[in-house]
């Protein structure tokens, strides 16, 4: 924690920011150790303050790094101003802050200096340690193991809504402490929504599937989509978006390396689907940074300007989607070392009939 706080404290310098507040949780969970629900940073050149309420009071007691000075309270923002001591230009994430957060607090500063900073902690939370990814990894393990026992029970009876719930079960049964995100669970033509929400209508028979889950596991996530078909006989046109759909996705991940632009990596995708005639229907970026939240910086798309370094962890997720047909996509988490991608998914991206 000491680490991050330091280069924190750099970068407040540089903006020339005598203090700080942190409000995003997530952020708050990268810097303090902190996985409540209720929390308030300041940070200073020499001090680092923890504020949250009595609900957290043993939580905090337990979990907060040693580099904090704990504060219960009741009105946080309103006691916090104590500790800002001579302060006179004073820094918030301007992302997270909301109109209200900064109303109160140009109320409670008076003539101070409000300073809305760029995300800087994002920034930081992009390159992972060896613990982050580890866990991230542990979380993955649970999704591909899901994914392996969900598959001896699909079938043309169910629901899209029954496959998600088993499939949320089921990460909670081998210990996941949440999900990634609300498990998405579409066939056939409904497979054509990239963020579609399962319904209560059955799969059916001879159709496509796309299950996009991830497990949430010690705050870290992990994400995954896989499509499948039921039955034995897919469709031509399932079957030649399928492969132009994994074939780009396995292109991108073969050649993407430490100092590459993002957006070059959305590029090999992304041509490559069009050269097949089909970029009109791949409207998404490439991927995502995953971590704390499960979607972070790097952005892999056209229009990021992002440079992938070493260590960060993001999926690769292209999919083709065909309005009254279907869809497919075929997602992995990739970490970057100095010798090249390593995916963290297991899971086989080869079609699998069920």
């Amino acid at each position: 924690m000491a680490e991050k706080l330091k280069k924190l404290r750099a970068f407040m310098a540089e903006k020339n920011a005598e203090a700080m507040y942190v409000t995003n949780l997530s952020s708050i969970r990268y810097l303090s150790g902190f996985s409540g629900s209720s929390a308030l940073l300041l940070i200073s050149e020499k001090e680092a303050h923890f504020f949250t309420d009595f609900r957290y009071k043993e939580q905090s007691a337990q979990e907060v790094s040693a580099e904090f000075e704990i504060h219960i309270g009741k009105k946080l923002l309103e006691e916090s101003t104590a500790f800002i001591g001579n302060a006179k230009r004073v820094g918030f994430e301007s992302k997270y802050a909301t109109y209200s957060f900064y109303e109160e607090l140009k109320k409670l500063l008076g003539d101070r200096e409000l300073l809305p900073l760029p995300d800087y902690i994002m920034e930081l939370r992009s390159t992972k340690t060896d613990e982050e990814i580890e866990k991230i990894e542990r979380a993955q393990r649970i999704t591909d193991e899901v994914f392996s026992e969900v598959l001896e029970i699909i079938n043309p009876d169910m629901t899209e809504l029954e496959l998600a719930a088993e499939i949320e079960y089921r990460m909670k049964r081998h210990g996941a402490e949440g999900f990634a995100f609300s498990t998405i669970v579409a066939s056939g033509p409904h497979s054509a929504l990239p963020h579609a929400r399962p319904r209560p209508v059955k799969l059916g028979r001879e159709t496509m599937v796309v299950m996009d889950f991830g497990t949430r596991l010690d705050g870290y996530n992990s994400d995954m989509t896989r499509t499948i078909w039921i039955g034995n006989s897919p469709d031509p046109k399932f079957l030649e978006i399928y492969e132009i759909t994994l074939k780009a996705q396995t292109l991108a991940e073969e050649r993407a390396r430490i100092g590459m632009k993002a957006a070059d990596l959305d590029g090999i995708a992304r041509n490559y689907i069009k050269e097949r005639g089909y970029g009109e229907q791949f409207g998404h970026g490439l991927g995502h940074g995953v971590g704390l939240d499960v979607h972070e910086l790097p952005r892999v798309a056209e229009s990021s300007e992002e440079i992938l370094r070493e260590n960060t962890v993001f999926t690769v997720e292209p999919g083709i989607y065909l309005p009254g047909f279907g869809g497919v996509r075929i997602e992995d988490m990739v970490v970057l070392r100095k010798d090249g991608p390593r995916i963290l998914t297991a899971s086989s991206k080869e079609l699998i009939k069920v």
